[in-house]
């Protein structure tokens, strides 16, 4: 404690910016692990939330996937032996028009049975609303809505509210108002309740059920219920609790999550650079004081521990504040997702609180102050076993002598060797990962070299832009490479993983477009969804020969889109008029399996095409059989054929909408696509559409339209790449701005030399600059370098274990010219303080002996 007192307390004191340069490393590695773990929690949290809550006594709950089933199995429910309460349930998602509402929930339940599982807590004195069912039964207009959106809004009791319904806008009555806990909290309360038969009707879903809620007798456990109820339905039949339910939501952020994990370790790795270039330097300066300790009898362990606890009490401080500012990115980044899961999957996701559990905040602190003492071990055991004597001599303590160089290049290649090794024979995690991880030690250990070899190429240029200036920066980092190279394998990382993260998201971008461009090319697409992925309405059949009848329609293809489980996972089934998809997308990309062939095959229900993503996550291969449920059972089918389709990230499975037909006896569309005659306007057909079924709810959309929506969609999900920019640039200037602030110090008799023989003040500062613009320059050349090697590994990582899709390599080119200019001017920016304080002080205190 006395050393930390007299020693690391005093160097506090005098080096205040420093110290915060510390923290705030700290403090961004943490508030970026807090904020997207926190908001990646909050968002699943309200999901799983709502499921509960929905849920309310239920045990079980009985599905088929989203084409839902007849209502005949409600009585085959009801009539097992562990069944006490069994009531149907339908859901919906409606838009009201109410601006800055959203979508509203629509819960559509039994009213004759479900307050047995529900509990609505209405206002005083409206108990018999759903006391007496008649009340439902008899207005099917009837609606309970929460009391928060019905405050929000200005409704009451009897109040009027306009949704849509499968025959356009109609108008409803609130008879009901929920208090705003239990069932009336669910969705931030955008939630309405009404009755089940009715919503059949307006959201067209025929006499068909979405699912079967249901409490046990007394003496049978969930298993037993669950055997049971699998037994009498079949395998085509899902028998979970509502927490299986909500456990799916997970699948939806499996992007997010990959993406989460990037940025929270590209983070704490780039705050541990910070933090050990900034300890580093820290030593460096003291290296007298630790010369006069060892003098004076300290021990090695004794610096080390002052170090050490140094760092851990930075850390702790760091982590402490890290942990408050990550709970404000989490409220930003949970707005953003949210958006994202409505856009793309109509689910509404708003937490009304960010929380974050104990495990997330004690594991934050401590990867703080782990990662802190972590980055000191090197410094410390470095400042422990300098000799005091040569410690006390000035100059020679940011150089790397010949021998260290030599020994980091040989364990650079053992490293690089494994790291192809492992790429190129190891097909299993057990050898990708160390592959990696050796790839990128074998990187730091050349940063050093690489740093000097660019730096002697680049002192003719600095020479030649300012003669005095410029080598006087070259010189100061030619010298120093232990002060520079920390910085440099900062911004290094830095750009390389955006420019690897930028090359997946130009890749994934061009792959989308070359789909949409080759498989959804209609002229037209009419949709019962505004977004085209909610599949809350769907269109009768029968409506497919009105279509085709309209003037200017050459031929109308069906397709209905439902979730199913397939080997544990979740794909999408696409039921479609295989044939016609086969005559209009010839120029789809094919991964294995013949074009014609594979299109036979599944228009004759003997087979069906998966997507890549699909084959790859599941490992399966052409010709292996897949087990598709369905409510009349589980049907094998061969794969007959792979190719390249993103309509859902888990996979999908094309079928032809007969197969569909006589499995699920569904007799529904979702989307129609619409090719037009030769020389038909495709504007003039929406308009005879939309006028021909003008007391539908009917969205008719020009194909350009279909495809911008889906692009903006992607952009979405990749947008998320630009945390990782904003990352780069503040570690561009942190990092620049405390090397700078220490070869200041190394370099004051410099300094003062030449101003003493005439250097202008201008002079020094520009040394200073240009010295922060060339370890800029440096620092994004390699990290240039670094991440065109790097997009290799990230390629095959999301082929591999994420996302099961095959990119094609683009160096992100754009992006690349874009960080350029970015990360000089940061540098520059960085350097415009500590260029003013190399030219205050004494010139007399700056050139005394010491």
């Amino acid at each position: 404690m006395t050393l930390l007192r007299l020693i690391s307390w005093q160097y506090f004191s005098k080096h205040r910016l420093r110290w915060f340069l510390t923290v705030f490393g700290i403090l961004l590695g943490v508030a970026i692990y807090v904020g997207m773990h926190a908001a990646g929690g909050a968002v699943l949290t309200s999901l799983k939330d709502t499921v509960d809550r929905i849920a309310g006594k239920t045990q079980l709950q009985v599905t088929a996937g989203e084409s839902g089933f007849p209502e005949l199995v409600l009585e085959q429910v009801q009539a097992a032996n562990a069944v006490a309460v069994a009531v149907p349930a339908l859901e919906a998602v409606v838009q009201t028009g109410i601006t800055g509402e959203g979508n509203l929930f629509i819960l559509a339940v039994d009213m004759t049975g479900d307050r047995s599982l529900r509990e609505y807590d209405l206002d005083p004195g409206q108990a018999d609303v759903v006391d007496d069912p008649l009340i439902f039964l008899a207005q099917p207009d009837s609606l309970i809505v929460t009391a928060e959106f019905a405050r929000r809004n200005g409704f009451a009791v009897n109040s009027k509210l306009v949704m849509q319904t499968v025959d356009g806008s109609k108008e409803f009555t609130v008879r009901g108002l929920m208090r705003s806990s239990g069932l009336g909290a669910a969705f931030g309360g955008n939630l309405a309740v009404m009755d089940i038969y009715a919503a059949q009707k307006v959201f067209g879903r025929g006499e068909r059920f979405d699912r079967i809620d249901l409490t046990l007798k007394d003496g049978y456990s969930v298993e037993q219920a669950q055997m049971e109820l699998r037994g009498v339905l079949g395998p085509g039949f899902q028998v979970e609790t509502p927490a299986s339910r909500g456990q799916q939501f997970e699948s939806l952020l499996q992007i997010y999550s990959l993406t989460v994990d990037i940025t929270s370790l590209f983070a704490l790795f780039i705050g541990m650079f910070i933090i050990y270039n900034t300890l580093s330097i820290a030593v460096t300066e003291r290296q007298s004081e630790i010369g006069i300790l060892r003098s004076l009898g300290a021990t090695r362990g004794q610096i080390i521990s002052v170090f050490l606890i140094e760092s851990a009490v930075a850390g702790l401080i760091g982590s402490a504040l890290g942990v408050v500012f990550g709970l404000g990115i989490a409220r930003v980044v949970a707005g953003y997702v949210g958006d994202i899961l409505e856009a793309l999957y109509g689910v509404a996701a708003r937490p009304a609180e960010i929380g974050a559990p104990g495990m997330l905040l004690a594991s934050s602190v401590l990867i703080g102050i782990t990662t802190s003492v972590v980055a000191a071990i090197l410094p410390a055991r470095n400042a422990a076993r300098v000799d005091p004597i040569k410690a006390l001599q000035k100059g020679q303590r940011q150089t790397i002598s010949a021998g260290q160089n030599r020994a980091r290049r040989r364990l650079a290649i053992f490293f690089g060797l494994l790291a192809i090794g492992s790429l190129v024979l190891g097909r299993s995690q057990q050898f990708f990962f160390p592959g990696y991880v050796s790839f990128l030690v074998a990187v730091f250990l050349l940063v050093p070299t690489l740093s000097q070899w660019l730096l002697r190429g680049l002192r003719p240029v600095l020479k030649k832009i300012l003669p005095v200036e410029g080598v006087l920066a070259a010189d100061s980092l030619v010298l120093a490479p232990r002060r520079t190279s920390p910085t440099v394998a900062a911004l290094m990382f830095s750009t390389g993983l955006i420019v690897s993260l930028g090359g997946i998201s130009q890749s994934s971008y061009e792959s989308v477009s070359d789909w949409v461009d080759t498989s959804l090319n209609p002229d037209l697409f009419v949709s019962a969804s505004e977004n085209l992925v909610e599949r809350s309405f769907h269109f009768p059949d029968s409506m497919t020969s009105q279509l085709a009848a309209i003037g200017g329609v050459e031929e109308v293809s069906r397709m209905r889109t439902i979730k199913v489980q397939i080997r544990d996972a979740s794909a999408m089934l696409v039921a479609t008029d295989i044939q016609k998809l086969a005559n209009r997308t010839r120029g789809r990309s094919v991964v294995a399996g013949n074009f014609d062939e594979m299109h036979r095959l599944t228009g004759e229900g003997k087979g069906a095409i998966v997507s890549e993503t699909f084959s790859l996550m599941r490992g399966l291969s052409l010709n292996d059989r897949i087990e598709v449920p369905s409510p009349a059972g589980a049907v094998q089918l061969p794969i007959a054929g792979i190719v390249r389709d993103y309509t859902y990230q888990s996979g999908t499975v094309l079928v032809d909408y007969s197969f569909y037909l006589q499995h699920w006896s569904d007799p529904s569309v979702d989307i129609y696509q619409v090719y037009l005659q030769p020389g038909a306007s495709a504007t003039d057909v929406k308009q005879r559409i939309s006028t021909e079924f003008g007391y539908k709810r009917l969205f008719v959309f020009l194909s350009n339209e279909v495809k911008s929506r889906i692009m903006q969609n992607t952009d979405q999900w990749l947008g998320l790449i630009y945390i990782q920019i904003v990352i780069a640039i503040l570690v561009a200037i942190l990092g620049i701005a405390s090397t700078l602030s220490v070869s200041i110090v190394d370099r004051r008799r410099e300094f003062a030399v030449l101003r003493a023989v005439g250097g202008l003040p201008l002079q020094v500062r520009r040394s200073v600059w240009l010295e922060a613009m060339a370890m800029a320059v440096i620092g994004v050349v390699l990290g240039l370098a670094f991440g065109a090697a790097d997009l290799f590994f990230e390629l095959e990582l999301v082929r591999r274990y994420y996302a099961g899709m095959t990119l094609d390599y683009r160096f992100p080119v754009n992006l690349a010219l874009m960080l350029v200019p970015v990360l000089i001017a940061a540098g520059l920016l960085s350097a415009l303080l500590p260029g003013e304080s190399a030219v205050r002080g004494s010139l007399v205190e700056a050139l005394e002996n010491e």
